[in-house]
């Protein structure tokens, strides 16, 4: 089951990699801003909605991989994504 969480998740990653960069790229600017002691809100912003597309995108093929697999494919991708993306944080749809 894990293998089939990786696969799937690895599949979307590629697919969105744009979306996922973009996240990582302005993460990184906003925590380098902050450490170098020059927070910005607005780069702030951008990285935490940039990061919440991503999680969207993710919970969107939660929803997906699941389907009616239950406790175990759910489990399986949440422990997929905690490995692959902890930065992320994926939550059922409708949550």
């Amino acid at each position: 089951m894990s293998l089939q969480a990786r696969a799937a998740i690895q599949e979307h990653a590629e697919a969105h990699a744009t979306l996922f960069e973009r996240a990582a790229r302005l993460m990184e600017r906003a925590e380098r801003l902050e450490s170098a002691g020059t927070p910005s809100e607005s780069a702030r912003n951008r990285a935490e909605r940039a990061k919440e597309e991503v999680e969207q995108t993710l919970a969107a093929l939660k929803s997906s991989f699941v389907g009616s697999g239950g406790r175990e494919k759910r489990r399986a991708f949440d422990e997929e994504i905690e490995r692959l993306y902890p930065a992320f944080k994926v939550y059922d749809e409708g949550r």
